[in-house]
């Protein structure tokens, strides 16, 4: 008996667009907006997390701990995208 995947293709098949999506910004765009864009997307995770039911997929950290790595890191990507000079 195989274990059902953890994620569904929709989930992963969305965060492979962003990953493009982003790279494109970056390229065309401005890698600062890209960085920006990137920590709104932390922010997303993180209010996710928050929202979504403990179910088997997540029951791999505490909640707490997904919650506040993710904020974090959209907060010092934040500050980096706007103080850094990315070009």
């Amino acid at each position: 008996m195989s274990d059902p995947h953890l994620t569904p293709r929709r989930v992963a098949l969305g965060a492979l667009v962003a990953v493009w999506v982003l790279v494109a910004l970056a390229f065309f765009a401005s890698p600062g907006v890209a960085v920006l864009a990137l920590a709104a997307f932390a922010f997303a995770g993180a209010v996710a997390r928050v929202r979504t039911p403990l179910r088997r997929s997540f029951m791999v950290r505490r909640r707490a701990i997904d919650v506040i790595v993710l904020a974090a890191f959209g907060v010092a990507l934040a500050y980096l995208g706007l103080t850094a000079n990315l070009g």
